[in-house]
């Protein structure tokens, strides 16, 4: 199979660079940058991103501050170019703290005296039976013996451990938690999910002590008529991973339900939040739900969704930064009620899922496609400002910092 992997960026930049003749030894300059805050929020440590084509570099790079001399480690991903064994793609993150509304001046250094930071982000396992944490979390991608549910080697999240201070697992007895993207056909007795991938037939990991980005692509579970692609990016010190996912119908196709953006838990929560697409914030007892959900659905844009503990205070949602429904040729592709639901699940289970397709016999016609760029947050839901947090944390990712490659 052809890899068409989607990346998602924090931020990118690309370039073409002619190789140089100094030697590997030396520092040596490869781009210069300007990293300018746009939005008006001070930013800490955050990462960006750049692209550069270049000659074969074996030496670790650094992005020097013109300003201050400062440096700082970049991670750097390299993939080879086809039917150019000269060169190579250069993947380069490293994070930036500014003020809002600064502006900063890079320029990236090749150099071979710099080994790499010490972070809190950590991974063990191998292949796609992999756990990674931060300070913030854990994510435990592994297989289980628990349920046949949780028993495919298909890389998603099964479990996840909030940290900061509570140590409460969250988890779903029968199922991983993440059970989306998923979808149904006629003629199938139940819907199928990428949680039921086994290897993948692509499946790349990158590891690094800024990131760590888990690429997998192949049909999608018994829809043979789909490709589906998924990434996981991890980051150090941060309270959130990101999720991407592209469900591109092959051919034509239908369907009778397509969810994605679903996670699936069991009770551990006392309440919903969630942010309407004007803005207003509702904050509801899980038993109070159902009367204002009736009146008004919670729509399939809603900006963030999350669950949360009124007592304990921990909470954990869904900032959803891109959602994209165009086919390949620029139309929108089916849906049939769209719509965020709020469901009960056996024993008590909650989750939440947005509904593309929702329980309706629909032809998806081969090159529609849907995209969704997610943001999943740990936070503390407690004070005069409980959602504070991911309110926040949303904004900053919506707006990124703008990186521009000077080309002299």
């Amino acid at each position: 199979m052809t890899a068409k992997i989607m990346s998602w960026l924090l931020v990118a930049a690309t370039i073409l660079l002619i190789p140089s003749s100094t030697g590997f030894g030396k520092a040596r300059e490869l781009a210069k940058l300007t990293v300018t805050e746009t939005a008006g929020i001070a930013r800490q440590q955050e990462y960006i991103q750049v692209y550069l084509q270049n000659g074969l570099e074996p030496s670790p790079i650094i992005a020097l501050n013109q300003e201050t001399g400062d440096s700082v480690f970049c991670q750097v991903n390299r993939s080879s170019i086809p039917g150019d064994s000269s060169r190579v793609m250069l993947n380069i993150i490293f994070p930036v703290s500014l003020k809002a509304g600064e502006r900063k001046h890079f320029t990236l250094m090749a150099s071979s005296h710099r080994e790499p930071p010490v972070t809190d982000l950590a991974v063990s396992g191998k292949g796609l039976e992999l756990k990674i944490e931060n300070k913030y979390y854990q994510a435990d991608l592994t297989r289980s013996d628990q349920s046949e549910a949780k028993s495919h080697a298909s890389g998603q999240l099964r479990e996840l451990l909030i940290k900061m201070g509570f140590d409460r697992l969250l988890f779903r007895t029968e199922n991983r938690m993440h059970w989306g993207p998923n979808f149904q056909k006629p003629g199938l007795e139940y819907y199928t999910t990428i949680a039921e991938w086994d290897n993948p037939a692509f499946y790349r990991v990158e590891k690094g002590p800024y990131r760590v980005r888990i690429e997998r692509q192949d049909k999608a579970p018994s829809h043979p008529e789909i490709l589906l692609t998924a990434t996981y990016d991890f980051y150090a010190g941060k309270p959130y991973f990101i999720f991407f996912s592209e469900m591109e119908m092959t051919d034509d196709v239908w369907l009778e339900l397509l969810r994605n953006d679903e996670m699936t838990m069991d009770s551990l929560f006392t309440n919903i939040a969630f942010q309407r697409p004007d803005g207003e914030i509702e904050d509801l007892p899980f038993d109070k739900r159902y009367d204002v959900l009736k009146k008004k659905p919670l729509e399939n844009d809603a900006p963030w969704v999350c669950f949360y503990h009124a007592s304990k205070g921990y909470a954990f949602g869904s900032i959803r930064l891109k959602y994209d429904n165009t086919n390949r040729f620029g139309d929108a592709s089916p849906t049939w009620m769209p719509h965020t639901k709020i469901s009960d699940g056996a024993g008590g289970g909650k989750y939440w899922n947005r509904r593309l397709i929702h329980e309706h016999l629909t032809f998806v016609p081969g090159g529609s496609r849907y995209v969704e760029r997610n943001a999943y947050l740990v936070f503390r839901a407690t004070g005069t400002d409980k959602f504070a947090s991911i309110r926040e944390t949303a904004k900053k990712l919506r707006h990124p910092l703008r990186v521009d490659v000077i080309n002299e």
